[in-house]
């Protein structure tokens, strides 16, 4: 029974990847002067924001461009209204990048993952990158020497260079619970490792509101936080991803940690101040390119010593207030 589950699971990704390698076909039978390209990323949203900037890059170095991203369904609405991409399609199934890389119908096909970075559950196969393998990056020394930016231009073979990520949104209005001006904090990542603690969150949100009297919101996905104030509103779970965006896109300021809404915020040039810690085996790191990386009206605290939930609140508070009457 488990061999024949397993058949019928191969049919069903085999038939997903042939319908979609021809209606590729058909696409460059109808526009035949186009050069096809196809990026893989079904990663986090971090790295779809951080790996932007290779669009219009691919696009000027290819000229006329037909460009395909394949991404998980969620996070479609980060580029259904790039002017470069054309067609965003489900990674419904792990096993559709193995199958690509083995024979696809486009002129070029960038894998943005690295080796074992992806790995399909039922049948055991593990995603390979051989460029990567080839640059010798791979996910125990990623971040060593580059941005997560740095490390999609090497992988779609473009020079590395320093650069603005870009958001692109529909005109359709969105109310948010503040006028303007407003703050964005994040507090929860995906998987927790890179959190600082609610009790200095509540701690800072009392701060900021006795001192500034700002108004804040906080977005995410899980675990709100449990703080109850006028000037506090906690949108954690109870916003879509175009909605989110469109919060953050009329901020002011924005706090978080080393995320998706992080990448986000720098997409969007919010001025800002970023917790981080030791993550996995790197002490420090820089994820971002362009205003993150470079910006005088954005603060990286690092501690250097262990996780980002161990930074003193003095630390955070004093670095912050030097922040926000230096760009005032």
């Amino acid at each position: 029974m488990k061999n024949l589950n397993l058949l019928f699971y191969w049919v069903e990704v085999f038939g997903y990847y042939v319908g979609l390698y021809i209606k590729v076909k058909i696409l460059r039978v109808k526009f035949p002067q186009k050069v096809f390209l196809c990026i893989a990323m079904d990663g986090d949203l971090g790295d779809m924001v951080a790996s932007e900037p290779i669009l219009p890059r691919l696009n000027q170095k290819f000229k006329d461009t037909h460009i395909t991203w394949i991404t998980s369904k969620k996070l479609f609405p980060l580029y259904e209204h790039h002017p470069l991409v054309d067609l965003l399609v489900d990674q419904k199934y792990t096993l559709l990048s193995y199958l690509l890389q083995r024979s696809n119908p486009f002129h070029h096909y960038f894998n943005l993952h690295l080796s074992g970075f992806r790995k399909d559950e039922l049948t055991g196969i593990s995603i390979s990158n051989t460029k990567a393998d080839e640059l010798g990056i791979d996910l125990s020394n990623y971040y060593i020497h580059h941005n997560l930016l740095e490390i999609a231009l090497q992988l779609c073979d473009l020079p590395i260079e320093d650069a603005q990520p870009r958001i692109y949104l529909d005109d359709i209005p969105y109310n948010t619970p503040f006028e303007n001006p407003y703050w964005v904090i994040h507090c929860k990542s995906n998987a927790g490792l890179r959190d600082w603690t609610d009790e200095n969150w509540h701690h800072l949100l009392t701060q900021l509101i006795d001192t500034w009297n700002v108004n804040i919101i906080e977005i995410g996905h899980v675990n709100p936080l449990n703080f109850k104030h006028e000037n506090f509103i906690s949108l954690v779970g109870k916003t879509s991803l175009p909605e989110t965006m469109k919060i953050m896109k009329k901020a002011s300021f924005f706090i978080g940690l080393d995320s998706g809404p992080t990448h986000l915020a720098n997409a969007f040039m919010l001025p800002g101040v970023i917790l981080n810690g030791k993550f996995l085996n790197f002490k420090t790191y820089m994820s971002y390119s362009g205003m993150y990386k470079n910006s005088q009206k954005v603060k990286l605290l690092f501690n250097e010593s262990g996780m980002a939930k161990d930074l003193p609140f003095d630390t955070v508070w004093d670095e912050l207030g030097q922040l926000i009457n230096a760009t005032s």
